[in-house]
């Protein structure tokens, strides 16, 4: 069996490919890729391999360096299976790896929705705890009491995309001992959300959440959904919190919302554009904390999606179902 792999992955998981190899009684073949180098021979010399494991490596390599994607596909139209390290795959490089024929794609659902849960309520947490006004008040050797709402216990956090990561995010929420409103395009259940509901039903339970937390993917159904008449429906306590796609959210209407106390506050850890651009009034909106779209990083990820990575590769050799196909 041969595998395309980083030189890291070599690195960090070399017992994990031999307790494989001797669990299957195989020898792995591994081509090994530096990202930052497409000048480097082994990029060349690839040939047809049965799998290449696509860590987010070589996606910041490509971000940072549009030049390498080429030979970057190039090298994934040799491969039979191609496991990502992306949740979504709305990105131009991913849309062009769907378009490879008879390349199989998996992508990384749900190694992402720890930290990402973790983000959420860690910006939900410094509002509710005025932390970023206890960091002045501390700068200042001013010893003046800011409890700010106390707790979070009881009050009500809106999910507005109940996938994997929301599914996560509800978990904790209860652990909190919040109320959880869940949003589907379509009916369901959960057993962490207390009033699973579809998109229809949105507008009537926004004025009783304390928080709204998007976890949205890109599609002509989303964006925009959070515009100026959605936003007069938030009650003016409450605070947006998007992890999802930037592209949900007009944010010229968000700007004004906050200035004008329309909401008390939002964290966006991803925008339309980005980086944000320096000019963007986003950055100096009222109670406004932004973060450049790392709310996935994590120490865990990688280990995550390399799990994720050996289960296909069994998959594929007892020509079992891949998990997370695309």
């Amino acid at each position: 069996m041969k595998i395309v792999i980083s030189p890291i992955t070599q690195h960090l998981f070399s017992k994990q490919f031999k307790e494989f190899e001797s669990l299957h009684n195989i020898s792995l073949e591994k081509l090994i890729l530096d990202p930052q180098n497409s000048n480097e021979p082994n990029w060349h010399e690839a040939q047809i391999s049965d799998a290449f494991f696509l860590t987010y490596e070589f996606m910041f390599a490509v971000q940072a360096n549009p030049a390498l994607i080429p030979s970057l596909l190039e090298v994934c139209k040799k491969t039979k299976f191609v496991q990502t390290g992306l949740a979504g795959m709305d990105s131009d490089f991913a849309q062009e790896l769907l378009k490879i024929p008879n390349l199989k794609v998996a992508n990384a659902r749900g190694v992402h929705a720890i930290p990402i849960a973790n983000f959420v309520f860690a910006q939900a947490l410094r509002w509710t705890k005025r932390i970023d006004q206890h960091i002045v008040l501390q700068n200042n050797k001013d010893w003046s009491a800011l409890g700010g709402d106390g707790e979070l216990t009881g009050k009500t956090m809106l999910i507005w995309g109940c996938g994997g990561i929301g599914e996560e995010i509800a978990r904790l929420a209860k652990a909190f001992r919040m109320n959880v409103v869940g949003v589907r395009r379509s009916a369901f259940n959960h057993p962490n959300v207390d009033h699973p509901i579809t998109n229809s039903e949105v507008i009537e339970w926004l004025p009783f959440a304390d928080f709204v937390v998007l976890a949205l993917p890109d599609s002509s159904d989303t964006r925009n959904i959070v515009n100026k008449e959605t936003l007069a429906r938030f009650a003016a306590n409450s605070m947006l919190i998007n992890v999802g796609r930037g592209s949900a959210i007009d944010e010229n209407a968000l700007v004004d919302a906050l200035n004008h106390n329309v909401i008390a506050s939002a964290a966006l850890d991803t925008t339309k554009v980005e980086p944000l651009p320096v000019n963007s009034p986003l950055w100096t909106a009222k109670n406004c904390f932004i973060t450049a779209h790392d709310s996935a990083h994590s120490l865990q990820a990688v280990p995550r999606t390399f799990s994720l990575f050996i289960k296909n590769l069994h998959n594929l050799l007892k020509d079992n179902p891949i998990e997370n196909i695309c």
